[in-house]
């Protein structure tokens, strides 16, 4: 299968529900740490990536900035009632 697709893969099959995302984020941290030259985690969660420019002819190197989402919508069921309601 090719890298890309597993990469996808992995990454839809790993639960992230808000404010549970830390196995969603190791996978992207990890991903990141091959292509980064350097690459943190706030104290938010965020994970913040850097990629040194390469010089090439006169002017300044073009920032670029991509931003996604790790989590994903779910419930937290924290109890089901003798009738099957979910609490």
């Amino acid at each position: 299968m090719d890298l890309q697709i597993e990469l996808l893969k992995k990454l839809c099959e790993t639960p992230g529900v808000s404010g549970y995302e830390e196995p969603v984020r190791k996978i992207v941290s990890d991903e990141l740490e091959e292509m980064m030259d350097e690459v943190k985690v706030d104290k938010l969660g965020n994970i913040i990536g850097f990629k040194k420019a390469r010089k090439e002819g006169q002017g300044k190197p073009i920032k670029v900035m991509v931003a996604a989402h790790m989590d994903e919508i779910g419930f937290l069921v924290r109890y089901i009632d003798k009738d099957g309601f979910l609490k």
